[in-house]
């Protein structure tokens, strides 16, 4: 027995029922229109992994290392004169 209640969504633009993509997704595919609508509220409800920010925080640092050793290698331009 599951205490997951299953919300049925229908097609704005048909009001067909529309089929779900996944478990845990939050889309849903309507059959007739082929058209693929998200539930933001599901989406807002799920928590982000802990190590979400981690990744995010190391990425966004490499990237601005990469960033100054490629400015800090070009050679400066002189102007002839």
């Amino acid at each position: 027995m599951t205490d997951e209640t299953q919300s049925v969504w229908k097609c704005p633009k048909d009001a067909t029922v529309m089929q779900p993509l996944g478990r845990r997704s939050g889309t849903w595919r309507c059959p007739t229109c082929q058209g693929i609508f998200i539930d933001t509220g599901a989406m807002r409800q799920r928590r982000r992994p802990w190590w979400a920010p981690v990744v995010t925080s190391v990425l966004v640092s490499l990237l601005a290392r990469a960033v100054v050793r490629r400015l800090r290698k070009r050679p400066a331009k002189h102007s002839s004169s």
